[in-house]
């Protein structure tokens, strides 16, 4: 995982210099890719194409994005007429006639990325929206050892100040987190090439109940909270052996101390007043509050808000619960757009954990 630079790509003789002189090269990045041969570069993009999908992306990164559609849907940012052959002409337009007769075979995973070209050693994507035009071109290229390596950049247009604002804004969300996750998943999706994907995978169908009014009594009655405002509960269902305790669930879901993407979420956003260090009282720091033989309650609050996780595995079946009760008014204007990201998010939290739990059963094993 290196970010390289920009000389780097534009010495490189690519096709893509010829139709995007008018965009502004923003990074390049760099996979370690190790034994690949010249002719491997279809190999690394059907790599990509099987290890995509959110649930393969660390929390942060998939909290990241889950905000960035929210708020595209809030303004408007990613409408039809916002996008390619609308706002903007097709770069696909611009291409010299070989180009425009090369196939396009796959998004390599990075949908709602589409593809412009692709040729045995490079390809090109776009995407645009109210903000800015982007491409994303991944190249194949010798290395001085003699090997080939993965490489990526990324080329934007902004729309006007908005979009140059925008850029602004996410340069450091990019470099520091999201780019550097999708190489190690990109490196971990070559390392693993041609293996079969795990059992209960990210294809898992996951349940759900959003509002009060739908969350069976049983459920709700293990809450802690007088009164609810909001909540929900996703369910999985799973092989896992049936020996696995509510709390290993919990602490499969969120680990032993909060994450930095939960000290982002909880303690930044919701000002959670949650414990430190590890202890056998706590889930990441919230504190375990009750617990029943197929059951978990964890409980955390902030000075707007009060909050229950609870926890259940019973039947095959693991679930996890949010209740929230809303303490001063902003708990009423801060939870709500948040809680969208939230329900993005619940699902692959409990594939991961499936997989997690069924690792280190095999491991023990």
């Amino acid at each position: 995982m290196t970010r390289l630079s920009d000389t780097v790509h534009a010495d490189h003789p690519w096709r893509i210099h010829e139709l995007a002189g008018d965009f502004r090269l923003e990074d390049v990045w760099t996979a370690r890719t190790p034994g690949a041969k010249p002719n491997d570069f279809p190999t690394m993009l059907a790599a990509m194409q099987a290890s995509a999908g959110p649930a393969r992306e660390p929390l942060l990164s998939r909290f990241l994005f889950a905000v960035r559609w929210k708020l595209g849907a809030l303004m408007r940012w990613d409408k039809p007429e916002a996008g390619i052959g609308a706002r903007v002409p097709l770069l696909r337009d611009r291409l010299p006639r070989d180009l425009a007769e090369a196939p396009r075979n796959s998004d390599a995973g990075l949908a709602p990325l589409t593809s412009v070209y692709e040729l045995d050693n490079e390809c090109a994507l776009e995407r645009a929206s109210r903000t800015v035009h982007m491409v994303m071109h991944l190249g194949w290229a010798p290395t001085k050892s003699g090997g080939h390596e993965f490489r990526v950049a990324v080329l934007v247009k902004p729309n006007g100040p908005t979009g140059r604002l925008y850029m602004a804004a996410i340069t450091p969300f990019r470099r520091l987190i999201v780019f550097p996750a999708l190489t190690r998943q990109w490196e971990h999706a070559w390392r693993d090439r041609g293996r079969p994907g795990p059992e209960g995978g990210s294809a898992a169908t996951v349940d759900s109940a959003v509002g009060t009014h739908n969350i069976p009594e049983s459920i709700r009655a293990l809450s802690s909270l007088p009164h609810v405002d909001y909540a929900d509960v996703f369910t999985l269902c799973t092989d896992v052996d049936a020996d696995t305790t509510p709390e290993q669930w919990a602490r499969a879901m969120f680990g032993d101390v909060p994450s930095v993407a939960e000290q982002l979420i909880w303690r930044g956003l919701l000002g959670l007043r949650l414990s430190r260090g590890r202890s056998p009282d706590t889930v990441a720091g919230w504190q375990i509050a009750e617990r029943g033989e197929d059951w978990i309650r964890l409980e955390a609050a902030s000075w707007f808000l009060t909050g229950n996780l609870l926890v259940q595995a019973t039947d095959g079946r693991v679930s996890l619960g949010t209740f929230l009760r809303y303490d001063r008014r902003l708990g009423h204007a801060v939870w709500p757009p948040l809680s969208a990201v939230h329900r993005r998010l619940a699902p692959g939290l409990l594939r991961d954990a499936a997989a997690i739990v069924r690792a280190t059963r095999r491991g023990n094993g």
